[in-house]
């Protein structure tokens, strides 16, 4: 029980870490708002199979915490905080569901609302004037195409988190933990 509760708090510590490095790193690389949180939220995989949802829960909230409180780019944070980090959490629990197009649909509206959520407090609660003066530049089509390749980005970094689930499980979990198998 020991050895377990140890394990488990060193895999999750050194994982938030390295999750916290990959947020900070997007302030320094200028095109990295998406990649980072999106490559965060897939480090949290191996806690996930591991130790399962609640603990992913609790590395997600210290990290989505520690990201807005540290990270100088708060888009990133909260895209992080409020999409990309508890997603790979709840992406198991939709798979299970047996109509694709309802999971499909589910899949969107879920990305939609955080969306929307996210640059809502951007505009309105975390005010910044660069991006209020570059939302005033922008016209209908033109939100309305970043939302739909923003749609088109989120399916494959659904696939993308499938795919390292895949290689986690069947590649790189039986020589991390061999005690398992």
């Amino acid at each position: 029980m020991r050895k377990q509760t140890s394990r488990r708090v060193a895999l999750c510590g050194v994982l938030a870490a390295m999750m916290i490095v990959v947020m900070l790193l997007g302030t320094i690389i200028p095109l990295s708002t998406y990649a980072c949180p999106a490559l965060a939220g897939v480090i949290s995989i191996p806690v996930i199979w591991e130790f399962g949802a609640p603990t992913g829960g609790l590395l997600y909230a210290a990290v989505s915490i520690l990201s807005l409180l540290l990270t100088p780019d708060k888009e990133a944070a909260l895209l992080f905080a409020l999409l990309l980090g508890w997603y790979p959490i709840l992406r198991p629990k939709l798979q299970h569901l047996r109509q694709r197009p309802l999971r499909i649909i589910l899949k969107l509206v879920i990305f939609n609302l955080a969306i929307c959520l996210v640059y809502a407090l951007l505009l309105f609660v975390f005010t910044s004037p660069d991006l209020q003066a570059e939302a005033t530049g922008y016209t209908l089509p033109l939100l309305m195409g970043t939302l739909v390749l923003g749609n088109v980005t989120f399916f494959v970094y659904d696939l993308l988190l499938a795919r390292v689930s895949n290689l986690y499980v069947y590649r790189l979990r039986p020589k991390l933990f061999s005690s398992h198998f």
